[in-house]
Order: structure tokens, then sequence, then C-alpha cells
């Protein structure tokens, strides 16, 4: 039989109550608030929290728009407050691994071009660069000294996907080297 644990009631009260919480992920379906939600909450977190950051995630950003403030991939000190701070990374809007459009399918001779075909396949693989990116934003966020960071997030669609991206990446890559393996040797030979 599962033990009876009692869970806090859910208020905010009690998120602004919770000393340790260094993360908080504000989600949701498409329009139902969820930048104004995490606007609040950041306000709020502020005024108990030594430093707090918000985040925006969301590649259709709204953050400026909540603060009347242009915010940029940089924190930045939110007008009227001397310890939260927003950024509207642009992380989204490019990706790591770019196809080089000089190299002919002729090139692809040899273990070289094997390794290149690959690469470029792993590079059409759908949401990579959009995983990579939030990768990259999260290992920049833990070397952040902030008390509290709000992540306002894309809507749940987009969130989940990314949120599933690394399993269906696995399978995904675990078919690319197996399809290698199988027929690397004879692609090489061609």
């Amino acid at each position: 039989m599962a033990e009876n644990h009692e869970l806090p009631e859910a208020t905010i009260q009690n998120i602004l109550d919770q000393d340790s919480l260094k993360w908080v992920f504000v989600g949701g379906k498409g329009g139902v608030g969820k930048t104004t939600c995490s606007s609040i909450l950041s306000i709020l977190l502020a005024r108990v929290r030594s430093s707090v950051l918000i985040i925006s995630t969301d590649p259709a950003h709204n953050l400026s728009d909540a603060f009347q403030q242009r915010f940029t991939k940089t924190p930045t000190l939110v007008n009227g407050f001397d310890n939260l701070y927003a950024m509207v990374p642009f992380f989204f809007n490019f990706a790591f691994w770019e196809v080089d459009p000089t190299v002919e399918n002729e090139d692809v001779n040899g273990p070289e071009g094997m390794d290149s075909l690959f690469s470029d396949l792993a590079n059409a693989i759908p949401g990579i660069d959009e995983a990579m990116s939030f990768a990259e934003m999260l290992k920049l966020v833990q070397t952040m000294d902030y008390s509290c960071i709000v992540f306002d997030t894309a809507p749940t669609g987009h969130t989940l996907r990314l949120l599933q991206f690394p399993s269906t990446l696995e399978k995904g890559l675990a078919k690319m080297m197996s399809l290698k393996s199988k027929f690397g040797g004879i692609l090489s030979q061609v």
C-alpha cells in the first residue's frame, strides 16, 4: 500500500515559501496566459528572493510586451526592480550544425564521406536545432547565479515535444548507427 503523503496546498504562497526551489517552469496550452502568470510569479519571487531571472523559451517571445521593455539574450534588469532580470535568448533562431551546400554527392566517398553523410542525416531530424538550442540555454543558466529562474515556456505541444526529444533522438541515432554498420562498408566501396 502506498504511503499517504500529504501534498501541500496548491497556492502561490507555497511556491514563494519554497527556499530550495531553483527553477520554475510555467507551461500550458497556447493563449492561456503563461507569460502573464510567469511574469507575475517572477515579480512575487523578486519580493522574497535575492535575485530572480525570467527567461522566455517561447519562439514567439511576449516577455518584452508584458514588461513594456525590450529584452535581449543578455539578462537585463527589469525597470522598477533591483533584483529582477529578464532575458529572451535567441538560441532558437539558428542551428548548431549546418550542412555544407558546396559538398557534392560524389564527395561522399570513403569513411570521412560516410561520417559527413550521417552527420547531414542527423541534422535533418526535425527539432534537433531547437533541442540543441534548449540544451545550450540550460547549460548557460546553470552557470548563472540567481536565487530562482522562471521559465516562460512555449505552448504545451512544443514543450512536450522538446521534453520527449532525447528519447526520440536516441532511437533515431541508434537506427542510423545500425544502418551505418550494415551499409558503411558497401557504400564506401561505391
